[in-house]
């Protein structure tokens, strides 16, 4: 299938998808006339990478993580770097409770003010 179908079908765009081949997260997708020809396997891989990116992972990581399937043995390292994602995590929602929490006592302890129109209650 062609680069806009392929889009459609991993809701995400067509500059995204050549973009990753570009900077070599995706390997190069096979062309026939010059044109990207995606198949099932492509659209697995790129599934892949999208999910990872929504997981909050860096192109690097991602990178990384795809080379070492190549290795053997490689399991360890993909949960090391995934489990270092997870940390992040933690520590981003962690700060977010406890900035929800200052904002929700601002929230609870803003006096009640009337407004005055014109000098009038």
């Amino acid at each position: 299938m062609k680069i806009n179908e392929a889009a459609t079908r991993l809701h995400t765009s067509a500059w995204t998808l050549r973009y990753y081949e570009e900077i070599g997260v995706l390997a190069p997708i096979a062309r026939i006339s010059g044109m990207r020809d995606y198949h099932a396997d492509d659209l697995a891989r790129i599934r892949e990478i999208l999910d990872l990116r929504a997981c909050g992972v860096s192109l690097e990581d991602i990178k990384r993580f795809l080379r070492l399937e190549m290795m053997p043995d490689s399991a360890a390292a993909q949960r090391e770097l995934l489990r270092g994602q997870a940390n992040d995590l933690r520590t981003q929602i962690t700060a977010l409770e406890a900035t929800l929490g200052r904002l929700e006592t601002k929230i609870d302890t803003l006096p009640d003010r009337k407004l005055v129109v014109n000098g009038s209650n």
